[in-house]
């Protein structure tokens, strides 16, 4: 039986205006994420990761292309739809815990203020708090204010906020950015703990390489495409990083790659049973020939 795909970006295209000049943050993306999954993107500044995850949290609206998340066409959405889907479809987790707690509210008080905007009654509201507080570890803490709480125990109040209306998908933006190394182990076990319990979709944008043991795929953006893709085998836990082409046949060679072998410019492909070489564009004709007839039984 196949596996529903909960997120799905093909050619998508986002532009935003920055002193007077329009920059391509997303060059026809294409991504896909099935439900259940949890897939972290990483990149370098300025690469679109961050575009990406505004895209997706429904508060940047597409430019061209498609993009659908939980079967919502985010290109379709007017600003009413808008916010039901960031209020019931997606949960984000910032960065700085800080920007999604209420720092008047206990932490019991932040939980349930997502399921009061979404018309929860009392009772689910306090139930649905208590046993998110309790799953993260802050059983004992759900009566102080964000600031009487540890970095860390911010940040798993702000993940339990996130995770307070049932959300399909959860988007965290460099949730352990603030942490150190090994409040951040422990925030990324809880999270994958979770995800696994839940059954969610689940999308983090970091720079942590911790990240890359508690999750299915790494995925790597470039120019704002996706570059490469990286997963570990459950049997021994090696990492293989595959190449991604795009729906146009277009590929990103790593760059480790092209230095090592001084590509550039225009190169030659050349078939190779069930491959293609890339070659350089001046290699001679006879070799070219002589590669073709062996590839050829």
């Amino acid at each position: 039986m196949t596996t529903p795909t909960m997120v799905e970006c093909l050619g998508l295209v986002h532009i935003y205006k920055s002193a007077g000049l329009e920059v391509v943050a997303l060059q026809g993306l294409d991504l896909s994420v099935e439900e259940g999954e949890m897939v972290a993107i990483v990149g370098r500044s300025g690469s679109g990761k961050t575009t990406l995850m505004n895209v997706l949290a429904g508060v940047d609206a597409p430019s061209a292309g498609r993009a659908q998340v939980a079967t919502w066409d985010l290109t379709r959405l007017d600003e009413p739809m808008r916010a039901m889907y960031r209020r019931d479809v997606v949960g984000y987790v910032w960065q700085r815990a800080q920007l999604g707690l209420v720092s008047e509210l206990t932490a019991f008080e932040n939980v349930q203020l997502p399921m009061v905007a979404a018309g929860r009654p009392w009772g689910e509201r306090r139930r649905r708090a208590s046993e998110l507080l309790a799953a993260l570890g802050l059983r004992r803490r759900w009566a102080q204010l964000p600031a009487q709480l540890s970095a860390g125990e911010q940040q798993r109040t702000a993940l339990a906020v996130a995770l307070a209306n049932q959300p399909s998908v959860l988007l965290a933006d460099e949730p352990t950015a603030q942490l150190d190394s090994e409040t951040a182990r422990g925030i990324l076990a809880d999270l994958r703990r979770l995800q696994r319990d839940l059954r969610l979709t689940c999308v983090i944008v970091t720079h942590d390489s911790q990240v890359t043991w508690h999750v299915d795929r790494v995925v790597m953006i470039r120019d704002g495409r996706t570059s490469t893709e990286t997963r570990r085998a459950p049997e021994d836990g090696r990492a293989e990083e595959l190449v991604i082409m795009d729906r146009t046949g277009r590929l990103q060679v790593p760059r480790a790659l092209i230095d090592a072998t001084g590509l550039s410019g225009r190169v030659r492909l050349v078939r190779q049973g069930r491959g293609v070489l890339i070659l350089p564009a001046d290699r001679s004709a006879a070799d070219r020939s002589a590669l073709e007839d062996s590839t050829d039984g």
